[in-house]
């Protein structure tokens, strides 16, 4: 009994030293970006039901552009490069 509490100590004492849940770099984050820019792309050439894999991943992209300090503008502007969406004259202004 006492050295399964010992073990429980020192497994409390490992992850407080190393938490699972630590900060992203910015780096980290920009590459996640990225990333998630480059699946939505790949989402939106997919045919079939892909609607709410679509949204999961525009979320996620606006939440790591949120957390890069993107503003809102930039961010729909990167993922509209990134669909197969036809981009009309003046549905951006500079």
């Amino acid at each position: 009994m006492a050295e399964q509490s010992m073990e429980d100590v020192l497994k409390l004492v490992e992850r407080y030293n190393r938490p699972p849940n630590r900060l992203r770099s910015v780096q980290e984050i920009t590459a996640r970006y990225n990333l998630a820019l480059e699946t939505y792309k790949k989402i939106c050439f997919m045919s079939g039901d892909v609607r709410e894999q679509k949204i999961a991943t525009h979320a996620e992209i606006k939440i790591l552009g949120w957390v890069l300090g993107k503003p809102d503008k930039d961010v729909i502007k990167d993922i509209t490069d990134h669909s197969n969406r036809p981009i009309f004259p003046g549905q951006f202004q500079k």
